[in-house]
């Protein structure tokens, strides 16, 4: 029996193809970098930029970078103290909110996840989802407004907990679903309650999913725009997205410190997620395999 004999040649039309759709992907993950990157640059850039510098040489750096747009920020807006000082008060607790509770709801909705009561609460739960923002603002507004949560801390802490649950909830019972029962059998064999099983079996071994949780609804909270200035009327509630946008349409003339504000916006989140990002990768992909 003749077997037929391929051989390698660099100017077939095959080999051809292949180097261009090649060098085609290639091209786009470059455009998507500079896409990705461009703003980056452009913030860094104007934020190291002195002033006298501001029309010259736009997309060049500086030859003369300087810190003093960090100083001016920090020490003479009292909006960045105030804005920092609002959004760190507002996302620890609504983010420590969202991971003790979602997490219990979740373990519970996954382990009777057969039952067709628990189907039901769990579909109204995740139905957050499915309703735009812009439904129930003016209900949520007239709502806070009567209970005197308006401009408030609290106020905008369980606005923001309540509008980040259900996609907690979706992903951390996902995840719960890969979690064996037989570890839960055993700690119930050994004694333990089921307060005791969750915390001190099933809690650790969600980590991944709950440091995933924890930085992304830490972006979330921490950049949220449209909660806040539905809710937070008074200069002394301002958060941090808010000061930015006050202080760019304030002062337009000086992109140089505007800049400065949002790379000193954007460090926390940065370095949460620098130093979680293993976990949150392998909470994703764990997540994923049973839903």
């Amino acid at each position: 029996m003749s077997q037929e004999l391929h051989v390698y040649n660099p100017n077939s039309a095959t080999h051809r193809r292949k180097v261009r759709n090649e060098r085609i992907r290639k091209l786009a993950v470059i455009l998507c970098i500079v896409l990705v990157l461009t703003p980056f640059y452009i913030a860094v850039l104007y934020a190291f930029k002195p002033a006298t510098e501001i029309t010259a040489n736009r997309l060049m750096f500086t030859k003369n970078p300087t810190l003093e747009n960090f100083r001016r920020v920090i020490f003479e807006n009292p909006l960045f103290r105030i804005g920092f000082t609002n959004s760190v008060i507002n996302t620890i607790p609504c983010v420590l909110i969202l991971m003790a509770f979602t997490s219990m709801a979740a373990w519970v909705l996954a382990r009777y996840d057969h039952l067709l009561a628990y189907k039901i609460i769990f579909a109204v739960l995740t139905l957050g989802l499915l309703v735009p923002f812009q439904c129930f603002v003016l209900p949520l507004y007239l709502n806070w407004y009567k209970a005197g949560l308006v401009s408030t801390n609290i106020g905008f802490i369980i606005a923001r907990a309540g509008l980040q649950i259900s996609i907690s909830l979706t992903a951390i019972t996902g995840f719960v679903k890969t979690v064996p029962r037989e570890l839960e059998q055993a700690a119930a064999i050994d004694g333990c309650n089921r307060f005791q099983t969750f915390w001190k079996v099933v809690f650790p071994l969600m980590t991944p999913i709950n440091t995933t949780q924890l930085v992304l609804n830490t972006l979330f909270i921490w950049n949220d725009y449209s909660t806040a200035v539905i809710l937070l009327r008074e200069k002394e509630s301002k958060t941090l997205t808010l000061a930015q946008i006050q202080y760019f349409n304030g002062k337009t003339t000086e992109l140089n410190e505007a800049f400065a504000f949002f790379i000193l916006a954007m460090i926390p989140i940065l370095i949460l997620y620098l130093s979680c990002q293993r976990q949150i990768i392998s909470g994703i992909t764990a997540g994923a395999v049973k839903g």
